[in-house]
């Protein structure tokens, strides 16, 4: 008896101190999630370039088209300068034109069959009366077919070879002018029309603010919360500007939370992505950033 009431005063005790474990770690895990906000601000947001480079050729010649004027809008994958390329023009047609041409194959092909008819009249001669054509030339004529039918092949490469030569030429061309890589906004010219550039020299420089990014910083606390993908929303800090739409709010996701942080100033660095169809952020003024961390609960009023 005494043995069964220490196993079962043993077993209270055991129970009670995993309820009381399982309670504990569920307080922990309703603490950990209470502490986690639902919005963590930004602070010092300036709006910044996603979408600006320095156009150049690829090789060295003399600007034959105008270049656009500063202030123009371009589209994406259009010409935007072109280098003098007549010659590459005429090169590119006289290559296509002969890549074209099949008459080298046709003649390839006439050559085998009546290098094999001449081998069948010779070998049916020879079997209605045995030694009417020679072995020596019966061995003659079957060279002449196999080499005939090794043209085929020569001449179906060298064929191939025509139409890779069309494609190469035709890349090459290509260099000749520059393309938009996006749409956007001539912002600098660097040379125009009749002037000399040389491979990889600026001719223009074109910007598009379609989408921007926003860096801010967040407290090294918040920054443990904040994680790549996340929400946010974005408007102007215009202050007391009176600028248009300052109020209006754009959606877009952080892109990047920096892993090094600054102790010194006790934050951490934050980049977000926004897409900016209207054009209402510009690059240079400063923003408001909320940030909502995965799982928190939805800001409102998010204009997409």
């Amino acid at each position: 008896m005494k043995h069964l009431a220490a196993w079962t005063f043993g077993s209270t005790i055991a129970a009670t101190v995993a309820v009381m474990s399982v309670v504990a770690t569920s307080n922990h895990a309703v603490e950990a999630q209470q502490g986690k906000p639902d919005v963590v601000n930004a602070y010092d947001c300036t709006i910044q370039l996603i979408d600006v480079v320095t156009l150049a050729a690829e090789r060295p010649g003399i600007l034959e088209s105008d270049t656009p004027e500063e202030g123009t809008e371009v589209q994406a994958n259009h010409v935007v300068a072109g280098l003098k390329d007549g010659v590459a023009k005429a090169t590119y047609e006289k290559e296509l034109e002969k890549s074209q041409n099949d008459v080298h194959i046709r003649f390839a092909k006439k050559s085998y069959e009546v290098a094999m008819a001449q081998l069948a009249r010779s070998e049916k001669a020879n079997e209605s009366v045995p030694g009417t054509v020679p072995n020596a030339e019966i061995d003659k004529l079957r060279l002449e077919a196999e080499k005939a039918a090794l043209q085929i092949e020569q001449a179906d490469f060298e064929q191939k070879i025509a139409v890779l030569t069309v494609t190469e030429n035709l890349e090459a061309l290509k260099t000749y002018q520059v393309l938009a890589p996006f749409g956007g906004i001539v912002s600098k010219v660097y040379q125009r029309k009749g002037e000399a550039v040389q491979q990889g020299a600026p001719i223009l420089e074109v910007v598009s603010i379609d989408r921007v990014k926003v860096e801010g910083y967040v407290t090294i606390t918040d920054s443990f919360h904040v994680k790549t993908d996340d929400t946010v929303q974005v408007q102007l800090d215009a202050g007391d500007l009176d600028i248009p739409f300052k109020n209006e709010i754009l959606t877009g996701k952080i892109k990047i939370v920096d892993t090094t942080i600054s102790t010194i100033i006790g934050s951490v660095k934050v980049t977000a992505e926004i897409p900016n169809p209207d054009h209402i952020l510009r690059p240079g003024l400063k923003a408001k950033m909320a940030i909502r961390p995965s799982g928190a609960k939805t800001i409102a009023g998010a204009r997409r």
